[in-house]
């Protein structure tokens, strides 16, 4: 899956209900026939903070304090 800028193109968001448009382009590299769904920035903004409420980011490992060792 890819994310691209899109650029000289103009190109409606292809989310329903949407008449804006699209400033980005999502190419899905999945199978032998690959599709695009191009969308607008505040599209993609609504969709980030919806996938934000189901995927949260782990924090990365302490690096600096040894296996083993307590806090404190």
């Amino acid at each position: 899956m890819e994310l691209k800028k899109l650029e000289n193109v103009k190109v409606k968001c292809d989310f329903v209900g949407c008449g804006n448009m699209a400033d980005y382009s999502i190419n899905l590299k999945r199978s032998l026939f690959s599709g695009t769904t191009d969308i607008c920035e505040s599209c993609l903004k609504e969709l980030y903070s919806l996938c934000g409420h189901y995927i949260t980011p782990k924090s990365p490992p302490n690096m600096l304090r040894k296996k083993g060792e307590k806090n404190g």
